[in-house]
């Protein structure tokens, strides 16, 4: 059952090879990695003019860029609604605002009186685009921003922007 002694010189033998093999393979990786040559000093060429080196950089010109995307389209210009336009669209969104603020009590008892900023962003067609708060409380805030998305305002033709103060008590 024992492997004849032969066999278990070949087997050393071989793994020795392979060990010496592998030592010698990764040798002249350290010398690829190691730099031939480095000079700080300024070399200059013909003419006294210096050569690009570790210590002097070479001078490039700057080179105009050329863009593959499309030209960028100026941001359109935003509107505002009239003050008794603001103050009509918060009347009717007034009961749901104060909901709202209800439920956020409910939540959080903590909650005693709060002023809170909502910015809109009204499309052309007078729809509600998009609704940005400064509630502290997240829960307040995306409820407000549900009502803020019902708002009534009158199409301005062009982009538009609403800024409404709501104080809570």
């Amino acid at each position: 059952m024992h492997a004849p002694a032969r066999d278990l010189c070949e087997t050393a033998m071989m793994s020795h090879r392979a060990e010496v093999w592998a030592r010698l393979t990764v040798l002249p990786l350290f010398g690829l990695v190691l730099p031939c040559r480095c000079n700080f000093m300024e070399p200059r060429q013909d003419g006294d003019v210096p050569v690009p080196s570790a210590a002097n950089a070479k001078q490039e010109s700057p080179v105009g860029r050329v863009s593959s995307a499309p030209p960028r389209t100026p941001p359109a210009k935003m509107t505002t609604f009239p003050e008794e336009v603001v103050v009509k669209a918060i009347g009717v969104g007034q009961p749901a605002f104060l909901r709202c603020w209800a439920r956020a009590q409910r939540t959080d008892p903590v909650l005693i009186s709060t002023k809170v900023h909502l910015h809109l962003e009204i499309d052309a067609s007078g729809r509600v685009a998009s609704v940005q708060s400064d509630s502290d409380s997240p829960k307040l805030a995306s409820c407000l921003a549900v009502v803020a998305r019902q708002l009534p305002f009158p199409a301005p033709g062009t982009p538009a922007v609403v800024d409404m103060p709501l104080i809570f008590r």
